[in-house]
């Protein structure tokens, strides 16, 4: 794929997103996917942005992770940024979009596969990324609450020029989170009064920091394994906590499961 410029629209300017499919890894999969389902209190909106973020830097511990962006600049991508900026490691790594209006490369399915160039350390507040195409499996919500999708961890391994964060650059230790939102601010100097958000943990501001800012680390070498909000490591998820106040079921999460499956 050439390089091309793609609009996102904010509220106050359209910043440019640059993609590239340029040295990628090539492979037919490592045999390993993440089975990712997410439900929400209402219908999957289309034109709002479901963001399921990865960090890919072997790193068992979660020495940094992604959380939302809540103030201008928005993290310069206008939806995540690092817990832990001084780890001195990116925030993330990859991410899978789904948005049927204006992401900057809108799959057949909707759902499309980036990662950050540079790996874990890159620059996600850069707002630069490479397009990877369709998750290996996708299922159109067709007006429901849920998104399921199936990724390969070979989708997500770093490019050529990135870091090794392991020996063989297969993905193990990841952190993850989930962040829907109603608009992308990129780069806004001013605060977006639509931009509203949930993920991982309890966003009402009455939670406190602990729960407000989680992500999860998970284990891929654990095949069969599954992290769900109903259980312990992974951050419960409270309806009607949408920051900064509850907003529209369509972007509530209220259940959330990532299965670690062999192929």
């Amino acid at each position: 794929m050439n390089k091309v410029k793609l609009g996102r629209i904010s509220v106050c300017l359209i910043p440019l997103l640059l993609l590239s499919c340029a040295k990628s890894p090539v492979s037919t999969g490592t045999g390993t996917r993440l089975v990712v389902t997410v439900r929400f209190a209402g219908p999957i909106n289309p034109t709002y942005h479901y963001f399921f973020i990865i960090r890919n830097a072997g790193d068992s511990v979660g020495q940094n992770g992604p959380i939302p962006v809540i103030l201008p600049p928005y993290g310069g991508n206008g939806f995540a940024t690092g817990k832990y900026p001084s780890s001195a490691t990116a925030a993330f790594t990859d991410f899978v979009e789904f948005n049927r209006s204006d992401q900057p490369l809108i799959t057949d399915s909707g759902y499309t596969v980036y990662h950050v160039p540079g790996g874990y350390l890159g620059d996600p507040s850069r707002n630069f990324f490479t397009a990877r195409g369709n998750p290996i499996v996708a299922q159109n919500p067709n007006g429901g609450t849920t998104l399921q999708f199936e990724l390969d961890l070979s989708q997500i391994a770093p490019d050529t020029t990135d870091p090794a964060p392991n020996p063989d650059n297969r993905p193990r230790y990841l952190q993850i989170n989930m962040i829907a939102c109603t608009t992308v601010p990129a780069n806004s100097a001013t605060i977006d009064d639509r931009y509203f958000f949930d993920a991982f943990g309890d966003q009402r501001q009455s939670a406190g920091s602990d729960s407000f800012n989680s992500f999860l680390t998970i284990d891929t070498s654990q095949i069969g394994k599954t992290y769900d909000s109903n259980n312990l490591p992974g951050p419960l998820e409270p309806q009607g906590d949408t920051f900064p106040s509850d907003r529209d079921p369509g972007l509530d999460m209220v259940f959330w499961s990532i299965q670690i499956t062999g192929h």
